[in-house]
């Protein structure tokens, strides 16, 4: 099936990156840039949501209504609050500087799962702080004094690119996998989540061919099935969207507008418009694709 795309703001300089959608409108990333935009659906315009934000990529917008952003330049994961003012997280896993978080995925007690691999854009500033030893899925969660605290999730990721949890909160969805950085499968994982918060042993719900560019982002549709966008037009079937079932099967597959797809996610006042990021800074949107997002 083809889903109609037409290009509602861009493109910017970079690439453009995470994608929430507010209520009203759409916010953005455009790492590059430093910026995450909102885009209006009812004036079709795009306006500035947030400057210099450390070249933010995934965003997630948590059950209060504030922003996280996982920030790649700094190397941490950043507070977007309702004043407009920024609050820090923490960036320490066991008195360690943690990697370059390229996602985030808020669930309803307001605990901030993160992809955090390693990439191929280096960070801000000299590297003082080396790099963790694995490059792996965390979670911020506040503690007793309600400090933020990081708890490191996955122990058998390479490279998690981007995080998605079921809509019951029961299954972490992770994409796995980032060719830049040399061979190694890419992989869309399901990971069941116990009631203490770990997990346990995962399930490869899709495996790409070998060399291919896996996923990158992802979202749910309201019968909980996963909308990814990934691939590229050096090898395999070139950027796609695809929609896979919970358990892996693909129900459908459409062509991207535009090489390197970076994020989707569903938006408009049905939540039955697909919005899609690219590495060439655009935004896309589809409508009428027979789908819809979930509201959580």
């Amino acid at each position: 099936m083809t889903w109609k795309f037409e290009l509602v703001a861009g493109p910017y300089k970079g690439r453009t990156g995470g994608l929430a959608w507010d209520g009203k409108r759409m916010l953005f990333s455009a790492a590059l840039e430093e910026r995450i935009l909102r885009f209006d659906p009812e004036t079709g315009k795009a306006d500035i949501f947030r400057k210099y934000t450390g070249r933010t990529n995934g965003i997630a917008i948590a059950p209060d209504g504030t922003v996280f952003g996982a920030q790649e330049g700094g190397r941490r994961v950043i507070h977007f609050l309702n004043d407009g003012s920024t609050a820090p997280t923490s960036d320490l896993l066991d008195g360690r500087h943690h990697n370059q978080p390229t996602d985030v995925a808020v669930d309803s007690r307001g605990r901030v799962w993160i992809a955090d691999p390693y990439n191929a854009q280096a960070p801000y500033g000299p590297p003082v702080y080396p790099f963790l030893d694995h490059a792996s899925v965390l979670r911020l969660e506040r503690d007793e004094r309600r400090a933020w605290k990081l708890k490191r999730v996955t122990h058998d990721t390479k490279g998690p690119r981007a995080v998605l949890l079921s809509a019951d909160e029961r299954t972490l969805y992770v994409a796995d996998g980032d060719i830049e950085r040399g061979p190694g499968p890419c992989e869309l994982r399901a990971y069941p989540i116990e009631d203490d918060g770990s997990v346990g042993k995962a399930i490869v719900v899709h495996a790409f061919a070998a060399g291919q560019r896996g996923i990158e982002g992802m979202c749910l549709d309201s019968e909980g099935n996963i909308i990814a966008c990934g691939g590229s037009k050096t090898n395999g079937p070139g950027p796609m969207l695809y929609v896979f079932s919970p358990k892996g099967a693909v129900l459908e597959s459409c062509p991207a507008p535009e090489d390197l797809p970076m994020r989707c996610a569903f938006g408009d006042a049905d939540l039955d418009s697909l919005y899609l990021t690219t590495g060439g800074g655009h935004l896309y949107r589809a409508q009428g694709i027979g789908r819809r997002g979930i509201q959580r």
